[in-house]
């Protein structure tokens, strides 16, 4: 069973009183939501524990777009764990300096930027597949479930 961490974070900010707006959902998964007024791009993903690390896929649409933050959702083992609020400009300026990859078997196409958070000795730090192989420090983006809901009160 796939976790939906991004929602349970939404029913925790509603339960704690906090404006939540469901703004996009694609194929079940929560992608964009407005939280007190800042418009996230959402994304959940579960904890590697062997490879101590999170990995997901970004589709190139959605460099397009514009909004207030990145809102990762990640979980472990049936619990959700770390919120990461990264502003959106330098989360997206850092998977533009990545290449996107087909995630497809050709013939078919399918392409997205891939990215890592990888805990590297309490350092969080997102590395992008391909291009420049760019990184970005997000440690200072990581929160657990109540430093995030207090961040958007």
């Amino acid at each position: 069973m796939k976790n939906h961490w991004a929602k349970e974070f939404y029913d925790l900010a509603q339960s704690n009183g906090l404006n939540c707006k469901l703004v996009t959902l694609m194929n079940g998964w929560f992608e964009t939501l407005l939280l007190e007024e800042k418009l996230c791009f959402t994304k959940s993903f579960t904890y590697n524990t062997s490879r101590r690390q999170y990995f997901q896929g970004v589709d190139l649409e959605k460099l397009d777009e514009n909004g207030d933050l990145v809102l990762l959702c990640g979980g472990i083992t049936g619990s959700l764990r770390d919120i990461f609020i990264i502003p959106w400009d330098k989360f997206f300026a850092t998977l533009r300096r990545g290449e996107p990859i087909n995630t497809y078997r050709p013939p078919k196409k399918y392409f997205q930027y891939k990215f890592y958070i990888r805990d590297r000795d309490s350092r969080w730090v997102i590395s992008v597949q391909g291009g420049e192989r760019p990184t970005l420090d997000v440690t200072g983006w990581c929160y657990n479930v109540d430093e995030a809901l207090r961040f958007f009160k």
